[in-house]
């Protein structure tokens, strides 16, 4: 949640005293800004710490607007566990000839590579990649020495990293930093105006 302290809003109100309904105008806009900038920040984190594309962290978000009766403004973020295919994987595609010969490589078995964080990540052994009869391409593993069942394998949710320690931190220091200066230039902007 974002919202402004009550040191910020005695300010915007002593300056902007004299201009009927201008705090709250002041107030919205450097919320909202800063709440905007705190969701791009969001996903800038996560893309930084995670292989996740940009729009598919974007597409979970929704922003919650200040308003002049509600001063506060919040990020939310709401989704599903993400299928490995999300992230970095290899093979990427499925090749059921080249899988055959590329089961064994050297004598030794040959496992998938997934990478879900940067700088972790590794062999998951027993896992392939496949197209299902929907057209879904999925990374799986057999569950037993039978054909079928196979699990699907996922990676995180979106809303799982960023509440990550590292990505809420930069998250808040950014939305801080950015309220002050949103709120001391909307106040210059009404000021302005109102000469």
């Amino acid at each position: 949640m974002i919202e402004l302290s009550a040191e910020q809003l005695a300010k915007a109100e002593a300056a902007l005293s004299h201009i009927p309904g201008a705090t709250q105008k002041a107030a919205v806009a450097a919320i909202n800004r800063a709440a905007q900038s705190a969701m791009t920040a969001a996903a800038r984190s996560a893309r930084e710490n995670y292989y996740i594309k940009h729009g598919e962290v974007l597409k979970t978000m929704k922003l919650y607007r200040a308003t002049p009766t509600d001063l506060a403004a919040m990020v939310v973020s709401r989704g599903y566990a993400l299928p490995l295919t999300k992230f970095r994987i290899s093979p990427s595609k499925p090749n059921p000839a080249k899988a055959a010969k590329a089961r064994w490589r050297k004598g030794k078995s040959s496992a998938l590579v997934a990478r879900v964080r940067r700088g972790e990540g590794g062999p998951i052994p027993g896992a392939f990649v496949a197209r299902v009869k929907s057209g879904h391409v999925g990374v799986f593993r057999r569950t037993s020495k039978a054909k079928y069942p196979v699990e699907h394998l996922y990676g995180p949710a979106i809303p799982q990293m960023l509440g990550s320690r590292s990505v809420s931190e930069a998250v808040e220091k950014r939305a801080s930093e950015q309220l002050g200066a949103r709120l001391n230039h909307e106040i210059e902007r009404l000021l302005e105006g109102y000469r």
